[in-house]
């Protein structure tokens, strides 16, 4: 059997949604996906255009350069690459410079550089200055600056101005970095070129500049102006990171200055305000630098940083008192596993312990040691932890311990994700082994730490390692009528009308009957029958009228002996649905359990028993609930009510608490479906839905499996069944991923539901998005199918009408937020939640308030 691409499963599932829609109406909702920074919405629609076999070649080829532009976005370069080699794009002018960022995107730097160059040859090329631009990027990420330079000038002379000082201001950047402060001075442009967008970042740099050249009151004023204006103006000011080195710069200008104290209280300040700044490591590895070598015990500096830091939320595991250091058992207490502001919380433990142990006391020591031993006990595989381990390696050796510095850098050798620490790791370790006389592994560790290390610290590793192998002699080296013609008899009409009344339904028709009769016939010998009849009737009406049954029965009460005929037991079950319907729980229980000790073989005692299972249900006393429903059950000659009761003892029994009764409650349900009646599929969904409570998913759905193949197609059914199919296929995805793609399949199957019913389709895109983002993605294993779940989610969203219903409407758009969040995705971000936002449901505020937030959080500025 061939089996489909899995982007044509997709395309038919979503069939419904598109049908009707022209190609050149799919173009342009794929162009403005790419105006809204959303790639896989975009992809999605072109190629449901390139579908359409009547486009037009120039349309043909349009969709397909979009389509490649929207997967190259994406970062699948390598289906963009295929998509422009084809005959139908290849010869489009913009090929070229689409076909260089895909090589880009795969990392063929040099072959998409060749490109470039040719692009760059021709001036009326589309994108030219982007390719320019791209290319100097490139170049810069090859270390070559002065190539990028000379990129940067040939674009220059054919440019608009405003693009011409654009490209000066990456000029700049590209000479501050190389420290070449005066070519820096020299391509400054003028501010009256500049564009007002780029003015903040030109700004910025004539800081920076100032500050370089040795300015640094010049520089302090520039930098504080641009901050203050970034707080007042955010419409026109600096990026978000462009704002926060405007925070560093303006510390290193006060420190220029002399002020090392009063520099790193400026940091502290912004951090205050900025919590979840970008660049917390660079302010505070100043803030480090800039604390005194032998600070106070109250020094100002730490006691700030100090507000930072929560109180500690450890508990020690019983039965290991005390321990402490950097062995296994110190790291073995339980830590909360979501911190809010993490990285802020992280930063200060590491900045304080650092700082205390500046002081030399033995206290500010080991409040060094627990700070450090906290941070990595409450942050694991966080950079600063493998930071924190080789800080207290190194006062282990300090400390002379040096067993346990040695075991603990090969610790962190092995688990070091970072280069630089990986290499001082190495170096240090290396030392322990020289010192110990281990010459071989003190060569093979300098060797290694020569590899990770860079600069001067490389030189001295692979000194070192020349030095350990010459004394050691050795060079080697990670769901009635009445009768017609009869004479006219009273008492005959009168129990005539009676029966009529009697036999009357629905019940309101009943009640109304004989309500009239007995204003008639108060008098009739039977007016104690009506009256009971009349009460029932009352009972059993839609909307039961409690004070009218309750008259009739004590009018019968007050006179008894106009009542002696009538059934006892059948007066005590009305009494007993009025306390029912009335809520009274403790006077059901009791008149029920009265009508079954009083009257326990007849037939009304199965009515009480029920009623009486039933509030000992609703009252949460679960185990004589299902008792009194299990007897009832086995016995009663009602079919349909012996149904009922089993399908209520097996709630009882999967509500009882014990994983016993949970058990059994799956025989009781099996009872309810096998006993058939109203009430079998009820007792099948049930069942279905207690396993998967049970953690049962592979039992779920085996039976759903089973009974949905027995459903006609078109049975209302197979929409719930289906629903909790794909939920316990979906709860096995952890430990059996195949179950995912089978869980998809239910919900695809269950889209031809949703024809004409938003509400459903809205809830079944939801759930597949769910299901997407743990499947793994078929070229990458590694990944999930987030592209696909991201469809889903958004496909919601694209519609001009507000939905019908809106739970899994704003679920489906805010998890799509999320998710453009997570990626920092924050213009695409911005357009989704105005999207949501614009249907004005119930998170609308939300959406806009969110859409606002990113906006000035991430300082986002459209071009």
């Amino acid at each position: 059997m061939k089996l489909w691409p899995l982007f044509s499963i997709l395309l038919l599932s979503q069939q419904q949604d598109l049908l009707g829609q022209t190609a050149e109406a799919l173009i342009q909702k794929g162009n403005a996906a790419l105006d809204d920074k959303l790639w896989e919405i975009a992809e999605l629609r072109f190629r449901e255009a390139l579908a359409d076999r009547s486009l037009t070649p120039e349309l043909k080829s349009q969709a397909t350069i979009r389509l490649a532009e929207a997967m190259i976005h994406e970062g699948n370069p390598t289906e963009a690459l295929e998509l422009l080699d084809l005959s139908v794009a290849a010869h489009d002018p913009e090929a070229p410079f689409w076909k260089a960022q895909a090589l880009t995107g795969q990392h063929h730097f040099n072959e998409a550089i060749r490109l470039f160059s040719k692009i760059l040859e021709n001036p009326a090329a589309p994108h030219r200055t982007e390719a320019g631009l791209t290319q100097t990027s490139l170049q810069l990420a090859l270390g070559k600056p002065a190539a990028a330079l000379e990129t940067l000038s040939g674009l220059i002379p054919e440019s608009s101005p405003s693009t011409a000082a654009r490209i000066q201001i990456y000029q700049v950047e590209i000479y501050l970095d190389l420290g070449r402060i005066k070519d820096a001075r020299l391509v400054m442009p003028a501010v009256d070129s500049v564009a007002s967008r780029d003015r903040p970042l030109a700004a910025f740099l004539e800081a920076q500049l100032q500050l370089r050249e040795g300015h640094p009151e010049v520089a302090a004023s520039a930098f504080q102006s641009l901050i203050n204006q970034s707080v007042t103006d955010q419409s026109n000011g600096l990026s978000l990171i462009h704002l926060h080195m405007a925070a560093i710069g303006l510390a290193d200008a006060i420190e220029a200055q002399g002020d090392p104290e009063a520099a790193a209280k400026s940091l502290l300040d912004f951090i205050q305000d900025h919590p979840d700044s970008p660049v917390l490591e660079s302010m505070f590895s100043r803030i480090l630098q800039w604390i005194p070598d032998k600070p106070a015990a109250t020094d100002p500096i730490l006691e700030r940083i100090a507000q930072w830091i929560p109180p500690s939320t450890l508990r020690p595991v019983s039965g290991i008192p005390g321990a402490t250091g950097t062995t296994v058992v110190s790291a073995w207490p339980t830590y909360p596993e979501v911190r809010e502001q993490r990285n802020l919380v992280a930063f200060s433990l590491y900045t304080r312990a650092m700082g205390l142990h500046r002081i030399g006391t033995p206290e500010a020591a080991a409040e060094s040691r627990r700070l450090l031993n906290r941070l990595r006990i409450e942050n694991p595989g966080y950079f600063l932890s493998n930071r924190a381990l080789y800080q207290l390696a190194r006062w282990s050796l300090d400390e002379g311990s040096q067993d346990l510095a040695f075991s603990t850098l090969e610790t962190l050798r092995q688990i070091a994700q970072m280069p630089a620490l990986k290499g001082q790791s190495a170096f240090l370790e290396a030392r322990v082994a020289y010192t110990n006389g281990d010459l071989s592994k003190a060569t093979q560790l300098f060797a290694e730490a020569g590899k990770f290390l860079t600069g001067e610290d490389a030189a001295s590793a692979k000194l070192h390692e020349a030095i350990a192998r010459i004394r050691n002699g050795d060079s080697s080296g990670t769901a009635i009528v009445r009768p017609e013609g009869d004479p006219p008899d009273a008492g005959l009409e009168a129990n005539l009308e009676l029966e009529r009344a009697l036999s009357a339904t629905p019940a309101p028709a009943a009640r109304t009957a004989l309500d009239e009769f007995l204003t008639k016939h108060s008098d009739h010998p039977r007016a104690a029958e009506a009256r009971l009849a009349a009460a029932e009737a009352a009972l059993a009406s839609p909307t039961p009228d409690l004070s009218f049954a309750s008259a009739q029965l004590d009018a019968i009460a007050a006179a008894p002996e106009k009542s002696a005929g009538l059934p006892a037991a059948r007066i005590a079950l009305a009494r007993l649905r009025i306390l029912d319907l009335s809520k009274d729980s403790a006077g059901t229980i009791t008149a029920a359990q009265s009508i079954l000790d009083t009257y326990p073989n007849q037939p009304e005692a199965a009515e009480a028993a029920f009623t009486l299972g039933r509030t000992l249900f609703k009252a949460g006393n679960y185990n004589p609930a299902r008792l009194a429903l299990e007897k009832l059950a086995s016995a009663d000659t009602d079919a349909d009510r012996a149904q009922a009761a089993w399908l209520l003892a097996a709630r009882s029994a999967a509500l009882g608490g014990t994983e016993a009764s949970k058990k059994e409650a799956l025989i009781l349900f099996d009872k309810a479906i096998e006993s058939g009646g109203p009430v079998t599929a009820i007792a099948s969904l049930e069942k279905a839905r207690h396993l998967i409570d049970m953690s049962r998913p592979v039992d779920a759905a085996e039976f759903l499996k089973a009974w949905i193949s027995k459903l006609p197609e078109t049975d209302p059914l197979q929409l719930p069944a289906g629903l909790l199919l794909g939920e316990a296929l979906f709860a096995q995805g952890s430990s059996n991923p195949s179950s995912l793609a089978e869980a998809l399949a239910a919900y695809d199957k269950l889209l031809s539901h949703a024809t004409g019913s938003p509400a459903l389709r809205n809830r079944l895109q939801y759930l597949r998005g769910k299901t997407f983002e743990q499947m793994p993605d078929d070229k990458d294993p590694t990944k999930t199918r987030e592209k696909q779940a991201f469809q889903a989610y958004h496909s919601v969203l694209e519609t001009t009408t507000a939905p019908a219903e809106w739970e899994y409407f704003e679920r489906s758009g805010f998890r799509a937020l999320e998710m453009l969040e997570k990626a920092e995705r924050w213009q695409a971000a911005i357009n989704v939640a105005k999207k949501i936002a614009s249907f004005k449901g119930p998170r609308a505020e939300e959406a806009a308030s969110r859409a606002n937030e990113i906006h000035l959080k991430q300082q986002v500025w459209e071009d």
